[in-house]
């Protein structure tokens, strides 16, 4: 019999409403899943640093998978596993910004400075609630970076992404579309699904006993090794096609009916079908 012991889901268009806010219902939820001893993790593109307000209003530490797969925190706060991009790679993809006037966000454990401000630092800050660090791209070739992110228009972020899919230079670098204006860049082979895999390994806990949901493509890798794949209804084509529970939008607290469904299974001693 499987038994449902952790729980992983993806943050905006999922766990956050179309405005960017936690729905009230899926806290609620979580407040109850974690009650009968299941692990309750949020999954993300996201900085840490963005994601741990929520994680305070769920009442817990721990864990967390954060800059999709990149960095990931145990139960307590404690680095579970972290990578980073080589200075070289660092440098192709600023260059590329630097030519094409892309605004970049550069992330590394807590830190997420913006390469100039504007529109689109604006909107970044805007959807997260962060306050813009300015870090201009020749200082940012000098830092450390756990991932790089693009944003920009959805027209040019689809030109980019064509573009350096295309560049041997980045054949080891992963190259992910997270939002319709957002090209993150990571190490090779980083995604959710490993940062996941990860965190379940140091927790005892196999991809059986483990359910995920999601909406977008950066949550594919993570839907496809878990048990029990979900997405809300707002969810991509493909992530729909994947998913074995279809649940209602964001919007309409989706995440709270997968939730509630594994409390009362859980309750009745049986496990989802």
């Amino acid at each position: 019999m499987r038994e449902i012991r952790l729980v992983a889901c993806d943050m905006d268009g999922t766990f956050l409403t179309s405005g960017r806010i936690p729905h009230p219902a899926n806290i609620h939820a979580v407040h109850n899943l974690v009650k009968t001893g299941v692990v309750f993790c949020l999954a993300s593109g996201r900085g840490i640093s963005t994601m741990r307000p929520l994680l305070a209003k769920l009442g817990q530490t721990g864990p967390l998978v954060s800059s999709n797969g990149a960095l990931v925190t145990g139960l307590h706060n404690e680095t579970v596993f972290e990578t980073q991009l080589s200075s070289t790679i660092t440098n192709v993809i600023l260059d590329y910004a630097q030519t094409k006037n892309i605004h970049v966000n550069r992330y590394h454990q807590d830190s997420i400075t913006f390469s100039q401000s504007g529109r689109f630092a604006d909107l970044y800050a805007s959807r997260t609630g962060l306050t813009p660090i300015i870090e201009p791209i020749d200082l940012m070739r000098q830092s450390p970076a756990t991932k790089l992110l693009f944003i920009a228009e959805p027209e040019q972020i689809l030109s980019a992404t064509t573009e350096l899919h295309l560049n041997p230079a980045l054949n080891s670098t992963s190259l992910v579309n997270s939002e319709p204006d957002y090209l993150e860049f990571l190490p090779g082979g980083i995604n959710k699904g490993l940062g996941l895999r990860k965190l379940a390994e140091y927790l005892d806990i196999v991809p059986a006993q483990i359910a995920a949901i999601g909406d977008w493509y950066n949550d594919l890798e993570m839907l496809q090794w878990v048990g029990y794949p979900a997405c809300v209804s707002n969810a991509a084509a493909e992530i729909l096609q994947i998913s074995q529970y279809k649940l209602p939008t964001n919007d309409e607290a989706g995440v709270s009916t997968f939730l509630n469904a594994i409390i009362e299974a859980k309750s009745e001693g049986i496990v989802l079908p």
